[in-house]
């Protein structure tokens, strides 16, 4: 057969003919060396002479003879070319049952192919490139990658990558070199973020901290009337280990602060010198008992069932002082 020459499938029809003649063939080869086996294990054992003669003693008996011997000896064996002649319908039904079988094994086959197929599927949650986010369409890291599950682009593309990676392995290497040194940069930007909240919350706990301190020590040092700074001798006790004065509002008169903040037993007690350290000691005392000023600064420390006289107190000084200043002017 020439190599340009078509070689046409068999349709079923031709293929089940041209078993069935090899089948034969098969047959008669086989019944050919069979009968030469027998012919040459006779010519053994008894001598081609007494065979000859042995063959035209047969073939010269009469069929009476052939009667007698057959009841004398029973049924004499078929000729070889009979007794060897194939049996072409049952040749036929075994080449017909083999392809049934060969079919239930394909059959086999396929479900078996199937079942492993969705095993697969059900065990590898493929999800394509595009659909993926964060970054994750780009190729630089296939290690979670299955080709058998990739679409033809990105089957191509998965290729392209690889033959630039073996071909460029230089530029490649320079590239995974600057990822991961880029991923520790990452990394390493993440953990001071980290540490750097980690320590505000450290701080705003201690702040938070430092005020509760700070509220429980203004409970506790709650002040009363007569622990207030004020500019009278009786809010002051006469020694150290002594409490302080039961203070009124009737001991705040203007002689009581004017002898504190305005001593007569100073020198040139008339003078322009005495006059202005006077009136810088009325200010300065004025600024410390403003009611505003006072009820930000001292108002907060003093005990809540003490704060309407205290209020009552420090207006009481400061018309005082407002009194003196007008009067030294």
């Amino acid at each position: 057969m020439s190599p340009s020459k078509l070689r046409l499938k068999r349709t079923p029809a031709e293929q089940a003919e041209h078993d069935l003649r090899k089948a034969r063939k098969i047959a008669r080869k086989a019944a050919k060396h069979r009968r030469q086996h027998d012919e040459d294990e006779y010519d053994e054992s008894d001598g081609h002479s007494h065979r000859k003669k042995r063959r035209r003693t047969s073939v010269g008996l009469s069929s009476n003879d052939i009667d007698d011997s057959d009841s004398e000896y029973g049924p004499q064996p078929a000729s070889s070319h009979r007794a060897h002649k194939p049996d072409y319908d049952r040749i036929q039904a075994e080449i017909e049952e083999q392809r049934f079988r060969d079919k239930l094994w394909g059959a086999l086959g396929d479900d078996e192919r199937l079942d492993s197929v969705e095993a697969s599927l059900n065990s590898y949650a493929h999800v394509p490139r595009r659909w993926r986010g964060g970054g994750m369409e780009r190729m630089d890291d296939e290690s979670d990658v299955d080709p058998r599950y990739m679409e033809d682009e990105e089957y191509a593309e998965w290729i392209r990558a690889g033959m630039w990676r073996k071909k460029h392995a230089a530029e490649h290497e320079e590239q995974v070199r600057k990822q991961a040194e880029h991923n520790a940069r990452k990394a390493k930007e993440r953990a001071i973020r980290e540490e750097t909240k980690r320590l505000e919350r450290v701080e705003e706990e201690a702040r938070r901290n430092r005020r509760r301190a700070r509220e429980q020590m203004r409970a506790g040092e709650a002040r009363e009337l007569p622990c207030s700074p004020w500019p009278i001798y009786l809010a002051y006790p006469a020694g150290k280990n002594q409490p302080p004065s039961a203070l009124r509002i009737d001991d705040f008169t203007t002689e009581a602060i004017s002898s504190f903040l305005l001593p007569h037993h100073e020198e040139d007690y008339n003078s322009e010198a005495s006059k202005k350290g006077r009136r810088e000691r009325l200010r300065e005392a004025m600024l410390r008992f403003h009611p505003d000023k006072f009820e930000g600064r001292v108002m907060a420390r003093v005990r809540s069932d003490e704060r309407e006289i205290v209020r009552e107190a420090v207006g009481v000084v400061a018309r005082t002082l407002n009194t003196l200043m007008a009067q030294g002017k």
